[in-house]
Protein backbone atom coordinates (compact mmCIF):
# COMPACT_ATOMS: atom_id res chain seq x y z
CA UNK A 1 0.00 0.00 0.00
CA UNK A 2 1.58 3.72 -0.90
CA UNK A 3 0.56 4.49 2.61
CA UNK A 4 3.48 2.17 4.37
CA UNK A 5 7.00 1.63 2.49
CA UNK A 6 9.43 -0.79 4.19
CA UNK A 7 7.29 -1.37 7.33
CA UNK A 8 6.67 2.18 8.31
CA UNK A 9 3.74 4.57 8.05
CA UNK A 10 4.33 7.43 5.58
CA UNK A 11 3.28 11.20 5.81
CA UNK A 12 4.02 12.15 2.40
CA UNK A 13 1.12 10.97 1.13
CA UNK A 14 -1.32 12.48 3.85
CA UNK A 15 0.59 15.86 3.41
CA UNK A 16 0.71 15.85 -0.74
CA UNK A 17 -3.55 14.96 -0.52
CA UNK A 18 -3.94 17.85 2.13
CA UNK A 19 -1.99 20.67 0.23
CA UNK A 20 -4.48 19.53 -3.13
CA UNK A 21 -7.44 19.59 -0.26
CA UNK A 22 -7.02 23.24 0.99
CA UNK A 23 -6.06 24.37 -3.03
CA UNK A 24 -9.49 22.99 -3.91
CA UNK A 25 -11.45 24.74 -1.00
CA UNK A 26 -9.73 27.67 -1.28
CA UNK A 27 -12.24 28.89 -3.73
CA UNK A 28 -13.35 32.46 -2.29
CA UNK A 29 -16.80 32.47 0.51
CA UNK A 30 -17.74 35.19 2.52
CA UNK A 31 -18.21 32.70 5.82
CA UNK A 32 -16.26 30.00 5.31
CA UNK A 33 -14.50 28.36 7.87
CA UNK A 34 -11.00 26.62 8.19
CA UNK A 35 -10.15 24.55 11.35
CA UNK A 36 -7.00 23.12 12.72
CA UNK A 37 -6.48 21.09 16.04
CA UNK A 38 -4.48 18.79 17.95
CA UNK A 39 -5.99 15.62 19.07
CA UNK A 40 -5.29 12.81 21.63
CA UNK A 41 -7.08 9.40 21.10
CA UNK A 42 -8.86 8.69 24.72
CA UNK A 43 -7.53 4.90 24.23
CA UNK A 44 -4.35 5.03 22.95
CA UNK A 45 -3.43 8.47 24.26
CA UNK A 46 -1.93 8.95 20.38
CA UNK A 47 -1.06 12.62 19.76
CA UNK A 48 -1.94 13.77 15.95
CA UNK A 49 -3.74 16.72 14.04
CA UNK A 50 -7.19 17.39 12.35
CA UNK A 51 -8.38 19.84 10.02
CA UNK A 52 -11.73 20.64 8.27
CA UNK A 53 -12.66 22.94 5.86
CA UNK A 54 -16.43 24.16 6.68
CA UNK A 55 -18.64 25.99 3.51
CA UNK A 56 -20.63 29.07 3.30
CA UNK A 57 -23.72 28.28 5.88
CA UNK A 58 -26.84 26.52 4.15
CA UNK A 59 -29.35 27.31 7.26
CA UNK A 60 -29.61 29.90 9.78
CA UNK A 61 -31.88 30.65 11.82
CA UNK A 62 -32.52 31.45 15.52
CA UNK A 63 -28.69 31.02 16.73
CA UNK A 64 -28.41 28.10 14.29
CA UNK A 65 -26.29 27.63 11.41
CA UNK A 66 -25.41 24.66 9.57
CA UNK A 67 -22.67 23.67 6.62
CA UNK A 68 -20.99 21.26 4.74
CA UNK A 69 -17.52 20.28 6.19
CA UNK A 70 -14.86 17.51 4.72
CA UNK A 71 -12.42 16.93 7.56
CA UNK A 72 -9.56 14.64 8.28
CA UNK A 73 -7.43 13.52 10.94
CA UNK A 74 -3.95 11.43 11.48
CA UNK A 75 -2.12 10.60 14.07
CA UNK A 76 0.97 9.22 15.52
CA UNK A 77 -0.03 5.58 15.67
CA UNK A 78 -0.28 5.64 11.97
CA UNK A 79 -4.40 5.83 12.17
CA UNK A 80 -5.89 8.15 9.39
CA UNK A 81 -9.25 9.07 8.71
CA UNK A 82 -11.29 11.35 6.20
CA UNK A 83 -15.00 12.28 5.53
CA UNK A 84 -17.61 14.71 4.27
CA UNK A 85 -20.85 15.50 5.94
CA UNK A 86 -23.00 18.27 8.27
CA UNK A 87 -21.43 20.72 10.85
CA UNK A 88 -23.48 22.86 12.71
CA UNK A 89 -23.35 25.68 15.39
CA UNK A 90 -25.63 27.13 18.17
CA UNK A 91 -25.05 30.58 19.44
CA UNK A 92 -25.37 31.04 23.20
CA UNK A 93 -24.68 34.67 23.45
CA UNK A 94 -22.36 37.07 21.44
CA UNK A 95 -19.21 34.76 21.50
CA UNK A 96 -20.12 31.50 23.41
CA UNK A 97 -21.06 28.54 21.01
CA UNK A 98 -22.20 25.03 20.85
CA UNK A 99 -21.01 22.81 18.22
CA UNK A 100 -21.45 19.61 16.44
CA UNK A 101 -21.16 17.42 13.23
CA UNK A 102 -21.78 13.71 11.55
CA UNK A 103 -19.43 12.57 9.19
CA UNK A 104 -18.86 9.25 7.05
CA UNK A 105 -15.67 8.52 6.05
CA UNK A 106 -12.88 6.19 4.97
CA UNK A 107 -10.59 4.61 8.20
CA UNK A 108 -6.53 3.24 7.62
CA UNK A 109 -5.32 1.76 10.26
CA UNK A 110 -2.63 1.65 11.82
CA UNK A 111 -1.51 0.61 15.14
CA UNK A 112 -5.74 0.84 16.06
CA UNK A 113 -8.01 -1.43 14.19
CA UNK A 114 -11.12 -0.42 14.28
CA UNK A 115 -13.08 -2.86 11.94
CA UNK A 116 -13.01 -1.91 8.36
CA UNK A 117 -12.71 0.80 6.33
CA UNK A 118 -16.21 2.85 6.53
CA UNK A 119 -16.67 4.98 10.02
CA UNK A 120 -19.01 7.81 10.83
CA UNK A 121 -17.04 10.12 13.11
CA UNK A 122 -19.90 12.35 15.51
CA UNK A 123 -18.36 15.09 17.50
CA UNK A 124 -20.01 18.11 19.70
CA UNK A 125 -17.92 20.81 21.65
CA UNK A 126 -18.18 24.21 23.16
CA UNK A 127 -16.22 27.36 21.75
CA UNK A 128 -15.40 30.87 22.21
CA UNK A 129 -15.05 33.72 19.45
CA UNK A 130 -11.77 35.49 20.04
CA UNK A 131 -12.96 38.25 17.60
CA UNK A 132 -14.99 37.78 14.24
CA UNK A 133 -12.44 36.40 12.54
CA UNK A 134 -11.27 33.59 14.98
CA UNK A 135 -12.56 30.87 17.64
CA UNK A 136 -11.07 28.35 19.81
CA UNK A 137 -13.50 25.18 21.20
CA UNK A 138 -12.60 21.84 22.96
CA UNK A 139 -14.38 19.31 21.24
CA UNK A 140 -14.77 15.33 21.89
CA UNK A 141 -15.54 12.67 18.53
CA UNK A 142 -16.82 9.11 18.51
CA UNK A 143 -15.67 7.11 15.76
CA UNK A 144 -17.50 3.86 14.92
CA UNK A 145 -18.39 1.87 11.80
CA UNK A 146 -21.33 1.58 12.79
CA UNK A 147 -21.59 -2.00 13.29
CA UNK A 148 -21.24 -2.73 9.91
CA UNK A 149 -18.49 -5.23 10.70
CA UNK A 150 -18.16 -7.77 13.83
CA UNK A 151 -15.12 -5.77 15.00
CA UNK A 152 -16.50 -2.44 16.08
CA UNK A 153 -14.88 -0.83 19.19
CA UNK A 154 -15.21 2.70 18.46
CA UNK A 155 -12.68 5.65 19.19
CA UNK A 156 -13.09 8.66 21.06
CA UNK A 157 -10.94 12.19 20.86
CA UNK A 158 -10.67 15.18 22.62
CA UNK A 159 -9.18 17.68 20.56
CA UNK A 160 -8.65 21.57 21.01
CA UNK A 161 -9.48 23.36 17.92
CA UNK A 162 -9.00 27.34 15.94
CA UNK A 163 -11.05 28.05 13.58
CA UNK A 164 -10.86 31.00 11.56
CA UNK A 165 -11.79 32.86 8.26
Amino acid sequence: MFLIRNGNFSWRPFVSIGILFFWLCSAPATRADWVVGVTTDTETDGIGGVGEYHWQEFAAAGGFSGNIAVAGRIDDDGDAWAGAGVAGRYRIGRRFFIEGSFMPGFYHAGDTELGGSLHFRSLIGAGFDINENAAISLTIDHMSNGSTQTLNPGSDAITLRFSFR
